[in-house]
């Protein structure tokens, strides 16, 4: 008893009652959180049958709890494995077809010509155009004419004269505003984003729910949102619009590049290896003035008396110095295309060595977060890359952030490489875990893509029959792999810490991976198999540079002979009469029967080297995908077994002599022309996961949705999972 006055009790009761649930309500009194959280992290890559053996050998313990409290499973990407497609499926829940994303490249069926099929380049007025100069000018010359006459009159007190006077500031402004007008771009670059269907996270921002996206493949431009935030992944460009374009400065006169693998690496050569040497960053293609083709920074490399270090002053940023083996901080270069604009980035050196010759590697240029061009927009709202640079430190913006062409072309080796995978994902991390602990989210999404990229560099270190394989150096970076998906494990550990018992986390991959020891050449296929004919031998090959500057394809190929083409990674186009430009193959009947031939003989065939069928399956685009653009989707996506892919040079569309090749590159697992039966990815959640079936990714979107409680703006190609 409080008090012996009964009425006074019972007004304390009623008085605490009263406080405790205003407190509750105002958040005064700490209380059980009862909104439900959405987590989903995406490991690019991560595959399933290493995940499989790592967890049954004790090495991914934060995995195997996730999977102990719900469920786990192999998760089916789509067809073909590759992770813009599949990625752009699990952001929408529509199949390929209708996403209308099946392929890194897609083809012009006017021209024949490869295109990148994530997004399409444009450009549009800046400002007023071509009308830029003039309105500058009668701006200028306006306001230096009223800002004369008052100047003028004022001592004069003659208004006439004044007036006539002040023609003179107004020529002048007008000189002025005319040259300021010049230096203005009459056009500037645009991005189109190809990718059709609404992201779930866009549908549930709708809803009232408040979402932080990050890195997810096929996001850019950024899209603004109801309630959300976003940081673009996969397709944004480095300064120089490429996928990404490092540097390789060298003094050996001997250098030859590699170019295996038809990506390309900037080579500068060095006139000395002594003292100071004058040499140039290369920038931006200057798309808004035409002239200079290229915009370079002048720099300076010296190096220091004690032969050890190496200083580097480019124009206008903080010089830098080096030791050899070391990384420099990020520098920050300003491009100027004039006095007036400039374009900004940044970028990382590596001094691999200064004696007996200098070689020093310059990352990919990414773009500034926190002073972008007006025509590039990576997060949504514009200004959260800049917030998170300030808070979190620069970071990279690049879609492709992690290197893979300098390994590729073996400018740097694995060490290097794997110091640049740590310092990214490290960053990453950083801002996941800043991001969580600092805001008040229902749906939180970020994709790491280093798994991926680790291995595909590196997968040849696991297998000792394949041709790149290199005892000394699996002995030393093999684990690497491993080491990738523990740091996967470490991750899913953090945010598992986080999770309240109405919480959703689910974990997922979009592929998994395999080997690739030898390349088949479906062009060369075709060739030889009289569905292509050729005018004359063509020995040139093509790279991914040749698709930026409108280099030559199909040179000596005769349409008029020819009923089907490959381009891309594992697809065939019949050169249909009324689609092509040059089609010969007729509608109905003849398109059935190249393609069931096609089929047929593809399903037959043999590497006479192995013994082994490199074609697990040949598949029409209605069996893959029902609903699909029939001017956009190939006819048929052929997919490859364990160890082989599809040639590089296949992809963009040349005849080799060869029908099949060793793969003797770095670049030595992949997934994208292969079965998805073959390369199933991961997928991990907190519930109980269907055992009767194997999932799709498309239905993990189906599950978001539905445990959201939000309605799909549309008809979805997957179910929801529980």
């Amino acid at each position: 008893m409080l008090f012996k006055d009964s009425k006074v009790n019972r007004t304390v009761l009623i008085v605490s009652a009263v406080v405790c649930c205003a407190a509750l309500l105002t958040g005064a009194l700490p209380a059980e959180r009862t909104k439900k959280k959405t987590y989903v992290l995406g490991f690019d890559g991560a595959d399933h049958k290493m995940v499989s053996r790592m967890m049954a050998e004790g090495k991914l313990p934060n995995l195997s709890k996730l999977a102990a409290s719900g469920g786990y499973t192999p998760l089916l990407p789509t067809i073909p494995a590759q992770t813009p497609v599949s990625w752009s499926t699990f952001s929408t829940g529509l199949s390929p077809g209708r996403t209308q994303i099946f392929d890194f490249l897609k083809r012009d069926p006017k021209t024949y010509r490869p295109e990148f099929a994530v997004a399409t380049e444009g450009v549009k007025p800046f400002l007023l155009g071509k009308k830029n100069r003039w309105v500058a000018a009668g701006g200028l010359g306006l306001l230096c004419f009223v800002a004369g006459f008052f100047l003028i009159r004022w001592p004069l007190k003659k208004t006439v004269l004044s007036l006539g006077l002040s023609v003179i500031p107004l020529l002048l402004g007008a000189w002025q505003g005319h040259r300021l007008g010049k230096q203005l771009p009459e056009e500037i670059p645009t991005v189109v984003n190809n990718r059709r269907g609404v992201p779930f996270w866009e549908a549930a921002g709708k809803k009232g729910i408040k979402a932080a996206v990050l890195h997810v493949p096929v996001t850019f431009p950024a899209v603004d949102y109801d309630n959300g935030k976003l940081v673009s992944g996969l397709g944004v460009p480095d300064v120089r619009g490429r996928i990404g374009t490092p540097s390789y400065y060298t003094s050996d006169p001997f250098f030859a590049p590699r170019n295996k693998n038809e990506f390309s690496v900037e080579l500068i050569r060095l006139e000395s290896n002594k003292g100071t040497i004058a040499t140039e960053v290369f920038g931006p293609y200057n798309k808004l003035f035409k002239d200079p083709p290229v915009i370079k920074v002048p720099m300076k490399l010296t190096v220091l008396p004690d032969g050890a270090r190496l200083r580097i002053e480019p124009e206008g940023s903080e010089p830098v110095v080096i030791k050899t083996g070391e990384w420099s901080p990020w520098v920050r270069f300003v491009f100027p295309f004039n006095s007036v604009v400039k374009l900004r980035g940044i970028g990382r050196f590596h001094l691999l060595s200064i004696t007996p010759e200098i070689q020093l590697y310059l990352s990919p240029i990414n773009f500034d977060p926190e002073k972008l061009p007006p025509s590039v927009k990576i997060s949504s709202p514009g200004t959260w890359a800049a917030s998170l640079s300030e808070k979190f430190g620069l970071f990279k913006t690049m879609g492709w952030s992690i290197d893979t062409w300098s390994m590729s072309e073996e400018v740097i080796d694995e060490k290097v490489f794997l110091e640049d995978v740590s310092f990214t994902v490290l960053q990453y991390r950083k801002m996941m875990e800043g991001i969580l602990a600092d805001e008040d989210l229902d749906l939180y999404v970020q994709i790491y893509e280093y798994t991926d990229r680790v291995g595909h560099v590196m997968w040849r270190l696991l297998d000792p029959e394949h041709p790149a394989y290199d005892a000394q150096k699996a002995a030393q970076y093999a684990i690497s792999v491993e080491r990738s998906y523990r740091q996967m494990d470490t991750i899913v550990g953090g945010v598992l810490e986080k999770l309240g018992k109405d919480d959703l986390l689910i974990v997922l991959s979009d592929h998994g991976f395999a080997t690739w020891r030898r390349s088949v050449n479906y062009n060369t296929w075709l060739v030889e198999n009289g569905f292509m004919a050729l005018k004359g031998a063509n020995e040139k090959q093509a790279d991914l540079e040749m698709l930026f500057g409108q280099g030559e394809f199909w040179a000596n190929v005769d349409w008029s002979k020819t009923k089907a083409y490959a381009m891309g990674l594992g697809e065939i186009y019949v050169n249909l009469e009324g689609r092509e430009a040059k089609g010969v193959v007729s509608p109905g009947a003849e398109y059935e029967a190249v393609r069931a031939e096609i089929k047929k003989r593809l399903l037959e065939l043999t590497d006479p080297k192995t013994g082994k069928k490199p074609v697990h399956g040949v598949y029409t685009r209605e069996e893959v995908y029902g609903t699909y653009d029939a001017e956009v989707i190939p006819d048929i996506f052929v997919t490859n077994a364990d160890g082989y892919r599809v040639a590089w040079q296949s992809s963009l569309g040349v005849v080799t002599p060869d029908l099949f090749e060793d793969n003797k590159q770095v670049w030595s697992g992949d997934h994208c022309s292969v079965d998805p039966a073959v390369v199933p990815g991961i997928l991990f959640a907190n519930r109980a996961l269907p055992k009767d079936r194997t999932p799709g990714i498309a239905d993990v979107p189906a599950t978001l949705y539905k445990f959201m409680g939000v309605e799909p703006p549309e008809k979805l190609d997957g179910v929801p999972l529980f």
